[in-house]
């Protein structure tokens, strides 16, 4: 198994990559910002991304979103419950005074009880609101 985390964007929020050696498959979980240095993980270890898990809608854990879809066209996921956060990414970059960032669309909804794969890796969905209404947590 391949994990890395790194500080991104100027909050420093914990981007992960998990990877599978065997497949190459991988999941970019939080993709805050500075996308460059994910795409180099990537290409360090080989690795696809099968998808992009936002694990809550705060503009940290979603700056870089809309360039790692474009790069790897991969499936952008996170609850329902974070959607009218992600819907005003404007008013949250207003708040620290930053450009908002371009959004995508959401490819899938993310549900307590789900499992995410990637490769022989499996991933259990964990609902945890509190830090936002949507906020999920991952099992491995």
């Amino acid at each position: 198994m391949i994990h890395e985390v790194i500080p991104v964007g100027w909050l420093q929020c914990n981007c992960s990559i998990v990877g599978d050696e065997a497949t190459g498959e991988a999941l970019v979980i939080d993709p805050g910002d500075e996308i460059e240095r994910v795409e180099e993980i990537l290409a360090r270890h080989k690795l696809r991304v099968k998808g992009i898990i936002v694990t809550h809608a705060h503009i940290d854990h979603i700056g870089g979103l809309e360039k790692l879809k474009r790069a790897t066209g991969a499936a952008v996921l996170m609850h329902q419950g974070d959607l009218p956060l992600y819907q005003n990414l404007a008013m949250q970059a207003e708040w620290i005074g930053m450009l908002p960032p371009d959004v995508v669309d959401v490819d899938q909804f993310l549900k307590e009880g789900d499992t995410l794969r990637c490769g022989s890796l499996q991933l259990e969905v964990l609902h945890t609101p509190g830090h936002s209404p949507g906020s999920l947590s991952l099992h491995l």
